[in-house]
């Protein structure tokens, strides 16, 4: 498998971002106090269906990590 180069403006994952295929994305990691990158498998929006409750919107996020939309590269 060919290795990713991780970018150096790699973005936080938020809402309302349009994510292309193989951008880049980063997620604090409380525990061992460093960012994990993923990168996206799937292009998608990453936005809110108004429609159902809170606590359902934050379990259906297409969120990192989410083996559907996202790829794990790496740790800093």
């Amino acid at each position: 498998m060919p290795t990713a180069v991780i970018s150096n403006a790699t973005r936080i994952w938020e809402i309302n971002i349009y994510w292309s295929l193989y951008s880049q994305c980063g997620i604090w990691d409380p525990k061992g106090c460093g960012v994990e990158i993923w990168e996206c498998i799937r292009a998608y929006p990453s936005s809110l269906n108004c429609s159902q409750s809170t606590t359902m919107l934050i379990r259906l996020l297409p969120q990192p990590p989410n083996g559907i939309f996202w790829r794990y590269i790496a740790r800093r």
